[in-house]
């Protein structure tokens, strides 16, 4: 059967951008979010907004969840007025938003037992990238229901891909949210070890993208970093989120991954410092603070200097080779101006 009615649940920064490709590829749209201006604003387009999930259930062919965290995404399916109390048999929920594996697992399960399919189909793609139809989709589940939801995908996205069973979309989002997270610290220490030194901002930007340290965020986001935009396109409270799924899914898996951990604590930092709503980018003015008191550390410092006649290194005992003494090297040492 062609699906024809989606409702969408959750019309914040990626849902707005997929109610209104949806509209635009001609499906009959339904929207809920608890923000009712989220609604009215898309009202003009051509959007039909009801009051609960419950409501946007009824007669939808496709169910597409666009929520913040696990909590919502359970009070929008199994919470009072939800979607189970207005779904039907035959009905697909998917969920586009980044949830854990084995919960969305586990509810797929429950919902099954009332006759709801339910795929978990997370995003690839920036809110910037959705409004352009830019985005990846991954869906898990039976490959039945993905036939039937691919041609839907691929009218609002770029590539439509089935990573597997139950829980696999939600798994390489994780990956890919990692992958993504370390590209960004990577590009941060990057960019404010170039503007320490003094490189042209413009200069670094260019050379920088042009050569094989590229990436889609550094393109993406680059310019923004360097004049100190950090408007949201990701924010903190989502990154940390993200990461922290991650991270869970290693050690349920038993799965060492220090550097992502590591970079969470940052990302903590923003959150401790009220940025929740800046983009996850904004990571960079920690690593800027830090280098301004490392430069003030280093004028407090004593300065150092190479000895002219550094000592040789003693010989190892018996030894032979390039510490036999004739070929010993000669290491430089400290010493107080």
């Amino acid at each position: 059967m062609e699906i024809r009615k989606i409702s969408v649940i959750g019309l914040g920064l990626m849902g707005t951008p997929i109610a209104t490709l949806l509209m635009k590829a001609g499906y009959q749209v339904t929207g809920f979010d608890i923000i009712k201006k989220q609604m009215s604003s898309l009202v003009p387009l051509g959007l039909r907004a009801v009051r609960s999930p419950q409501e946007a259930a009824k007669g939808a062919d496709l169910i597409m969840l666009s929520l913040p965290n696990w909590n919502a995404v359970l009070e929008a399916v199994e919470g009072k007025e939800g979607v189970m109390e207005g779904a039907q048999k035959g009905q697909i929920v998917a969920d586009t938003s980044t949830s854990p594996p084995w919960e969305s697992k586990a509810l797929g399960e429950r919902l099954a037992r009332k006759g709801v399919e339910w795929m978990d189909v997370p995003i690839s793609g920036s809110s910037a990238q959705a409004r352009v139809g830019n985005m990846v989709f991954m869906a898990g589940g039976k490959r039945s229901i993905f036939k039937r939801i691919k041609p839907v995908l691929n009218r609002i996205g770029k590539k439509t891909v089935f990573a597997g069973k139950s829980g696999h979309g939600a798994t390489m989002k994780l990956v890919i949210n990692h992958t993504l997270y370390l590209n960004q610290a990577a590009a941060i220490e990057g960019l404010v070890l170039g503007l320490k030194a003094g490189l042209n901002p413009g200069v670094l930007f260019d050379v920088i993208t042009s050569g094989a340290a590229s990436s889609d965020l550094l393109i993406a986001r680059g310019k923004d970093m360097l004049q100190g935009n950090f408007s949201p396109k990701g924010p903190v409270v989502l990154a940390n989120k993200d990461l922290a799924l991650s991270l869970e899914t290693a050690r349920q898996l038993g799965v060492v991954l220090p550097v992502g951990a590591l970079y969470q604590q940052l990302l903590l930092k923003a959150h401790y410092n009220g940025w929740d709503q800046e983009d996850a980018t904004v990571v960079m003015k920690i690593y800027q603070q830090l280098a301004e008191r490392g430069g003030e550390t280093k004028k407090s410092v004593s300065k150092k200097k190479y000895s002219p006649n550094p000592p040789r290194p003693p010989l190892l005992k018996g030894g032979r080779g390039d510490f036999d003494g004739s070929r010993a090297a000669r290491w430089p040492r400290l010493v107080s101006s």
